[in-house]
């Protein structure tokens, strides 16, 4: 099975009575309402484990464990990582506004040990590569990962983005039952209809998973 078969065909892609996911929160707004596709965690390992540079490991991580735009991961401060609070301030995000996101420690840890390695600190920026340098690293590390979307038209594989981690880290966290104003306020939503939109997808890998533990070794 490759990764273009990860969700399967015989649950809806679509919703209805939704907005349509606005342009900056998807790489392929051209339907408006498909469900984004996300990683699985056999893929998110593989992602992870491809990673070869310790710059876009700590960028890949902010994006997809803090659920962080790729054009918010390159603008991050050094002083932006809070270990106090394992946050990460995303300032002037999406709609000019600024937000506290939730990261995990291994990702603070990460960020610290690179801003001493480049030393930088305070108003410095963490990372010296730019956002469409970090959108190109990304999509190297899938192609390494062999993590694609199936093929198009010219039989080439179709490479997710960096929105597919940001789309990875909504579904997860409602996953783990965080309630959906507390990822709305995570992700930088303005509106909790466009988080509803990751509940839908989260019902389909219950689903999924679901169907799986109840095959009964058939």
């Amino acid at each position: 099975m490759n990764d273009s078969e990860a969700i399967p065909e015989d649950l809806p892609a679509k919703v209805t009575n939704l907005p349509p996911l606005d342009k900056d929160d998807t790489e392929d707004a051209r339907e408006g309402r498909v469900l984004p596709k996300i990683l699985t965690y056999d893929q998110i390992d593989r992602f992870l484990l491809a990673i070869n540079d310790i710059e876009d490991l700590v960028a890949c991580r902010l994006m997809l464990f803090g659920g962080l735009r790729v054009a918010e991961a390159s603008d991050v401060l050094v002083k932006d990582i809070h270990p106090e609070t394992l946050s990460v301030f995303v300032r002037q995000g999406k709609g000019s506004k600024d937000r506290y996101a939730p990261i995990d420690v291994g990702t603070i840890a990460l960020a610290q040990c690179y801003a001493n390695l480049i030393k930088r600190s305070g108003e410095g920026r963490l990372f010296k590569s730019t956002k469409r340098t970090l959108q190109r690293h990304v999509e190297l590390t899938y192609g390494r990962a062999d993590i694609y979307w199936g093929v198009d038209a010219e039989n080439k594989k179709i490479i997710p983005g960096c929105h597919t981690l940001r789309h990875t880290c909504a579904t997860w966290q409602l996953d783990q039952g965080i309630p959906l104003p507390v990822v709305q306020g995570n992700l930088g939503h303005e509106d909790i209809e466009t988080t509803q939109i990751y509940l839908h997808l989260n019902i389909r890998q219950r689903a999924r998973t679901y169907r799986d533990c109840t095959r009964f070794g058939t």
